[in-house]
């Protein structure tokens, strides 16, 4: 909760996250987590990967987010 009121003032200092505000962005940013998690572990089972690799969370954000994270893009 913390890290996210931080990130708030570094927006704009003279603001601050209602309680029930904070409470919605951070099971948002939960169930994002997990969606991401879970699609890349059927990723890499799909390439009969023994463990969760970068590249199989890349591959979910890329292709189901349109999100490329500087410095891991895949190569296509």
């Amino acid at each position: 909760k913390r890290k996210l009121q931080m990130l708030v003032s570094q927006v704009d200092p003279t603001q601050k996250l209602d309680p029930e505000m904070e409470e919605v962005l951070l099971t948002v940013a939960d169930q994002f987590i997990e969606r991401v998690a879970f699609r890349a572990c059927k990723a890499a089972k799909h390439r009969d990967g023994s463990r969760l690799e970068v590249k199989d969370v890349q591959l979910e954000l890329e292709r189901h987010w349109n999100l490329r994270i500087p410095g891991y893009a895949t190569e296509q």
